[in-house]
């Protein structure tokens, strides 16, 4: 049977919003929207929070979730990887006697989640693909953007694709964060969630691709919510 880990990476520092992980939004702390989705999704094995923060920890223990242990400082600064993160988590739980075949990642800074994308991001795996990442169609296609030097002089990024019609440009996508889920040893082998073969899911919700890093972002969300119908 193959089993999945998911693991909310969820540290203290945040020098853009300080303690965004467990500041309060739309009634509740930011970490439990995803706490609560992996908790309730039926394709997740075992839910890990990892995370340095004690504030975090009493969030979870006040939703149900225990922590075994905390995250080591040296995983918790601003250059430490995510990857690094989710094979500690996985090393923690191979310690206790727990493997897994696949580890999804859900980043709290993304707190809506709909249920059809994981089915779909599952359905992919089970159809062989190593790795699935949710993706945003992006605004401005990447054939009509230019390389900027000091001076200000412009260069095409994709020299002689710029003059295409819009009707004919491929289609482009960037990943938003809002989903990874991948095979453990294709992790370990590559340390990429985007490895070759990688497949997409696509998000045309602007709420649920929200990726909140900033004062900005979190201002985008609660207008977004205020409008949506994300929860009918």
């Amino acid at each position: 049977m193959t089993r999945t880990l998911a693991v909310i990476p969820a540290r203290a520092g945040s020098k853009r919003v300080p303690g965004k992980n467990t500041r309060t939004f739309a009634g509740k702390p930011l970490i439990q929207w995803s706490l609560e989705f992996a908790r309730a999704y039926p394709g997740f094995d075992e839910v890990s929070i990892s995370t340095d923060c004690q504030e975090v920890a009493r969030v979870a223990r006040a939703c149900g979730e225990s922590l075994s242990w905390m995250r080591p400082p040296e995983l918790a600064t601003d250059e430490a990887g995510t990857v690094d993160v989710i094979l500690h988590a996985l090393d923690e739980y191979q310690v206790r006697g727990q493997s897994f075949e696949r580890v999804a990642v859900l980043q709290p800074t993304t707190p809506f989640r709909r249920a059809d994308r994981w089915r779909e991001a599952q359905r992919l795996l089970d159809l062989g693909f190593p790795a699935i990442v949710g993706v945003t169609a992006v605004e401005q296609h990447p054939y009509w953007t230019y390389w900027l030097d000091a001076n200000g002089c412009m260069q095409p990024c994709f020299p002689g694709q710029s003059k295409q019609r819009s009707q004919e440009l491929p289609a482009a996508a960037a990943i938003n964060g809002a989903l990874y889920w991948i095979d453990v040893s294709v992790l370990m082998e590559t340390r990429s969630f985007a490895p070759p073969g990688v497949h997409a899911v696509l998000f045309d919700d602007a709420l649920e691709s929200i990726d909140i890093d900033t004062e900005q972002d979190w201002l985008r969300a609660e207008q977004l919510l205020l409008g949506s119908g994300f929860f009918q």
